[in-house]
């Protein structure tokens, strides 16, 4: 790590980075098994691509790649509930002023409202709805491809932040939740329990899962035991 001649204490360090990176995981996650259980339709295409991908290319690197419905989703999960609705908390190092006018003062501390993802002049008149194949569609439009992508940053979509300081665990995060997020697809069915909603739980700017939400599973007959899938090591051997 590149601490710049500043003393830190590696303890702390560590235990600031799990701190972070767990409870948004985990939301990612959790608000997007939400929104499938609202719109169970959305689950089979979602299942069929993974099968394709896995019976491909098995726990390849690239088959997480290749998930690109899965990929979409996922970032729709991130611009219709992102987990605060202020990204990117900077302090200001030194005085600054603004094409606007407006100035920024050192030691002021200042965000960004994360409402632009919703915006219907950037994403069309549907942007209030959850639409799992709009960035998978971006991909398609000239020049849109990278910027389509889960891990992908933009002025436009702020939910892993943007610029210099953007999150630099995001590419390891998008991994994560679509290893498990497939574990999930194959292995189980689930629904929102009666009287349940997926409303999120808020608290200041932050829009968490609701605790209180209950969501019910059943066990199913996956198409593909994934368990027993080779993977990709170093080297580009298979195991």
């Amino acid at each position: 790590m590149e601490c710049k001649g500043q003393a830190y204490d590696a303890a702390v360090f560590q235990l600031t980075l799990s701190f972070a990176a767990i409870h948004t995981t985990t939301d990612l996650l959790a608000q997007t098994m939400l929104f499938l259980a609202i719109q169970p339709e959305l689950i089979t295409p979602l299942r069929e691509e993974v099968v394709q991908v896995l019976k491909a290319e098995g726990w390849r690197k690239t088959a997480l790649y290749n998930m690109k419905l899965m990929d979409s989703a996922l970032k729709e999960t991130q611009r219709m509930k992102p987990n605060s609705m202020f990204q990117m908390r900077r302090l200001a190092t030194k005085d600054i002023t603004l094409d606007e006018g407006i100035t920024i003062r050192r030691g002021e501390r200042v965000v960004v409202d994360a409402s632009a993802m919703k915006d219907p002049k950037i994403h069309g008149e549907d942007a209030d709805t959850y639409d799992i194949y709009r960035f998978r569609r971006m991909r398609e439009e000239p020049g849109k491809m990278h910027k389509a992508q889960l891990v992908t940053t933009s002025p436009e979509h702020l939910a892993f932040g943007h610029g210099q300081h953007a999150c630099p665990g995001r590419f390891f995060a998008s991994n994560e939740v679509k290893v498990a997020l497939c574990h999930l697809l194959l292995k189980y069915d689930w629904k929102l329990a009666p009287g349940n909603t997926a409303d999120p739980f808020v608290v200041g700017v932050a829009r968490q899962i609701n605790p209180k939400t209950v969501i019910m599973f059943r066990r199913r007959k996956e198409e593909l035991d994934i368990d027993s899938l080779d993977f990709a090591v170093e080297g580009g051997e298979r195991e």
